[in-house]
């Protein structure tokens, strides 16, 4: 029983962001992705706080979810029954979180971006890349470049082309 004054365990917010909070649920998966209910479920179990006023929680993290480069959302198959995609962490954003601390994140994750859309951005999928852990297409909004890995981003981005000079 808390000492009058004190807050308890469950009243006191955990001091993780929503990204940390996600990206926990998602690691702890077995496939390594999950349904946005799912994802709720993993919160409220761990971190009694969020059993409260669950739906100011759940709009910011699906805020999250929707604009942080660092969540892909992957459709269900046909053969997978249930409602919604699944979500699950960009394979270029591993190393996003310092030492494995969810308490502090390395630097937003950006997916790099091409300067032009590619020809055919829109098409279906056809001979898009697989996720090489979920067996999934890229979706092409989330991605329009294929990963460079798939766990870590690369140290060092290769340096730009050189620009051609134009004569007068």
């Amino acid at each position: 029983m808390p000492r009058p004054g004190k807050s308890s365990y469950s009243d006191q917010k955990p001091p993780y962001s929503y990204i940390s909070l996600t990206a926990m649920a998602i690691q702890h998966s077995a496939e390594k992705m999950l349904p946005l209910s799912d994802i709720y479920k993993f919160i409220m179990e761990r971190f009694p706080y969020y059993r409260e006023h669950t739906q100011r929680w759940q709009n910011s993290l699906r805020h999250n979810l929707s604009f942080n480069d660092c969540f892909i959302k992957i459709p269900r198959r046909p053969d997978q029954p249930g409602k919604g995609s699944f979500w699950a962490l960009h394979p270029d954003c591993g190393d996003m979180f310092e030492n494995g601390s969810f308490l502090r994140r390395r630097k937003r994750f950006k997916v790099p971006r091409q300067e032009a859309h590619p020809a055919g951005a829109g098409k279906a999928l056809q001979g898009a890349p697989l996720h090489p852990h979920l067996g999934h297409y890229f979706h092409p909004h989330h991605h329009p470049q294929p990963p460079t890995g798939p766990l870590h981003a690369p140290k060092a981005l290769p340096p730009p082309p050189p620009k051609k000079k134009t004569q007068l």
